[in-house]
């Protein structure tokens, strides 16, 4: 018999490199509960956007990932864009929503892939050169997005995860992602019992484990950007960060100057 979804599971949701991999796994850990991080198939072929384009139905996606959404935990940031559906098809759901600051966040992605962020836009090799999974992340034709520069459309992106969100904040326990990281222990044990989960382990010793690759933190947000595409990126996520408690004045990391890789 093959594995059925769980009728209640716990989502987290949020944008890529937002900390949804660590926050997920590590609760997963705390609570003693299965965790999918990442739908397997969509890393291999991605069904969503045929999803979104009416293409295939969500029950279809369900079924070809039935395994993963059998799990107790499930998160993979594309779903954030499909919580509508989700919140019809799991009526028992609970939903967690990870928020960071956009520009960190977009910053973040382009770290992970090697991609600069002071351009007008990408070639069409940088882009073909990426994974499939990530290539989609660069397409707005999916999300229905309009065409824009490649920080614009991240930006854009962040800005509907963000969305998502503050459109039904009783929907989702928020979770920002700074909050994370200056108290991990605290901000999992609060979600877990807001989620009504028991915490059962002791995970002390997990909580600076790497779940993603790490950014490059020799190179500041600002000098990253530059000063025009840092503007596209407040222009776009400036409402959504002013609500998250984000200031638009205080560039990440700014206040702190970060140290040079070692």
């Amino acid at each position: 018999m093959g594995a059925r979804p769980n009728p209640s599971p716990v989502f987290i949701l949020g944008h890529q490199k937002s900390g949804t991999s660590a926050i997920a796994a590590l609760l997963a850990e705390l609570t003693g509960r299965s965790v999918a991080v990442d739908l397997f198939n969509e890393n291999r072929k991605p069904m969503l956007p045929r999803v979104a384009a009416g293409q295939a139905s969500f029950d279809r996606f369900l079924r070809r990932n039935r395994l993963d959404f059998s799990r107790d935990i499930v998160k993979d940031p594309t779903l954030t864009f499909f919580h509508p559906q989700l919140a019809q098809r799991f009526p028992g759901a609970s939903f967690a929503m990870v928020v960071r600051d956009p520009r960190a966040n977009v910053k973040s992605v382009l770290d992970r892939l090697g991609l600069p962020g002071d351009r007008d836009d990408l070639s069409a090799a940088q882009l073909e050169a990426l994974p499939l999974g990530w290539r989609l992340v660069f397409d707005p034709s999916w999300l229905g997005l309009p065409p824009a520069t490649y920080i614009e459309l991240l930006a854009a992106r962040v800005a509907r995860c963000a969305d998502t969100y503050l459109d039904s904040p009783g929907s989702f326990r928020l979770v920002r992602y700074e909050d994370f990281l200056a108290g991990k222990l605290g901000t999992l044990e609060g979600l877990a019992g807001d989620l009504g989960l028991e915490c059962r382990h002791d995970i002390g010793d997990r909580l600076d484990v790497q779940f993603q690759p790490a950014g490059n933190r020799s190179v500041s947000v600002r000098q990253c950007f530059g000063e025009e595409n840092l503007a596209r990126i407040d222009r776009i996520c400036g409402e959504q960060m002013r609500r998250l408690g984000y200031s638009p004045a205080v560039v990440p990391g700014d206040e702190r100057p970060l140290e040079p890789a070692r």
